[in-house]
């Protein structure tokens, strides 16, 4: 095996994404991206893809892509005719460019303006077609480093493959893609390629990043099941939504799928532009409370008018509730409960005869979330993640604290300070 990597060559290869393009959409394919052992090409969220685009623009460092090269045979005049497999670069260039450069995909509404020749553009929420003329040109004449192999076995690209990804960190919340298996990875990523999870959400660079989309996503869908299956959790934090995307990789079923769908899309109907109360806090709440507007017949413009009056005015129980240890469950109940309380209250519904969004005994009533001692309830005894100034629950974001992955034993989860601090080698 030792003598066969002598003669592997490796050279360089001096193409643009355009030309790439070209090959991959030709009816000859020129190129491919269908080796066996790859992980599956749905990983990559919204955001990361938009991180590789302004990536592009800026001129930051992107790492090689990796092709197999093979003759095919000859031409008419004799010239060798090669094909190329994508080893490594499949989500850079499969998934995410030729698309983009197709208008499949929006860029994220996170993403910070890029300054280009000395000049400054917004391209935030953004089609391909929609950015100046000179970024299309930056992007589609893109050079990659493009490495090509040839004279390789299978078994030599395999063990080449994996070696590339062996070192790759992957935040918390790109773990839990793994672990939901690939079709609920699918629909996953295809609810948080919506406006809401694209446009609307009020999340800083840094949590764009770990995916926290995907992180708010997955705690909606628990506090979800809590409502409907009485699942019971200790906390939303990021290593319980790890064990919890374990736990519904085979048992989300189409019924659990359509129902949330319903609700995203409700969503993306509501909120079409940033909102600042749709922050890390607030937003796995407002899933839930949209659950229940849609099922009271509630039109999306007018829940989204609720939720900006809520965010305007005062309740303590709230407040307190997205203190210190915000992600424990008695306090994510306790905001649960007082935007539930305040929706009916908003709408003039009789609160005993809405599906509230858990079970509990204490008083459904608009006395216990005005009261100044209503926020006695709530659990204040550790620090656990992005635990936001008091009273700044509807304020714009300031760069959150890291989840500290508490899992309710008050030990720390070592998987939570592995991050993903950019593009790097993308774990295909």
């Amino acid at each position: 095996m030792g003598l066969r990597w002598i003669w592997m060559n490796r050279s360089s290869l001096p193409v643009s994404v355009n030309t790439m393009k070209k090959w991959f959409e030709s009816d000859d394919k020129v190129l491919q991206c269908t080796l066996p052992f790859q992980r599956h090409s749905g990983m990559w969220s919204p955001i990361l893809k938009s991180n590789l685009v302004w990536s592009m623009l800026a001129d930051s460092y992107i790492p090689p892509i990796v092709l197999l090269k093979d003759k095919r045979g000859s031409d008419a005049k004799g010239k060798d005719v090669f094909g190329y497999q994508v080893l490594e670069g499949q989500q850079r260039l499969i998934t995410t460019l030729i698309p983009f450069l197709n208008d499949e995909w929006t860029l994220h509404g996170s993403v910070e303006p890029v300054e280009v020749d000395g000049f400054t553009y917004d391209i935030a929420g953004k089609k391909y077609s929609e950015l100046e003329e000179e970024l299309q040109d930056i992007i589609k004449n893109y050079r990659f480093t493009v490495q090509a192999i040839e004279n390789y076995t299978m078994e030599e690209a395999e063990k080449l493959y994996f070696n590339i990804n062996s070192g790759v960190a992957l935040s918390a919340m790109q773990k839990g893609k793994a672990k939901l298996g690939n079709e609920l990875m699918e629909f996953v990523n295809t609810l948080l390629s919506g406006k809401f999870f694209t446009q609307a959400i009020n999340i800083t660079e840094k949590q764009a990043l770990k995916e926290d989309d995907l992180l708010m996503l997955m705690q909606g869908m628990a506090l979800l099941d809590q409502r409907h299956e009485h699942r019971e959790f200790k906390n939303i934090s990021a290593a319980s939504m790890l064990s919890y995307a374990k736990n519904i990789r085979n048992s989300y079923n189409e019924e659990k799928q359509q129902m949330l769908m319903e609700v995203i899309d409700y969503l993306d109907s509501a909120f079409e532009n940033k909102n600042k109360f749709l922050r890390k806090n607030n937003t796995p709440i407002v899933i839930v409370i949209a659950k229940i507007a849609l099922e009271n017949g509630v039109k999306p413009e007018l829940f989204r008018a609720f939720v900006n009056d809520f965010s305007n005015s005062l309740y303590p129980a709230y407040e307190e509730a997205s203190g210190s240890g915000n992600i424990k469950i008695v306090n994510v109940n306790q905001r649960l409960k007082v935007m539930f309380i305040a929706m009916c209250n908003y709408f003039g519904w009789n609160i005993d005869e809405i599906g509230k969004p858990f079970e509990s005994e204490d008083a459904w009533t608009w006395e216990s979330i005005t009261s100044e001692n209503s926020e006695d309830d709530a659990d204040t005894s550790s620090s656990d993640e992005d635990s936001p100034i008091m009273g700044s629950f509807m304020n714009e974001p300031t760069e959150d604290a890291d989840d500290t992955g508490v899992d309710g034993s008050g030990e720390e989860d070592e998987s939570e300070a592995e991050e993903n601090s950019g593009i790097s080698a993308e774990s295909e």
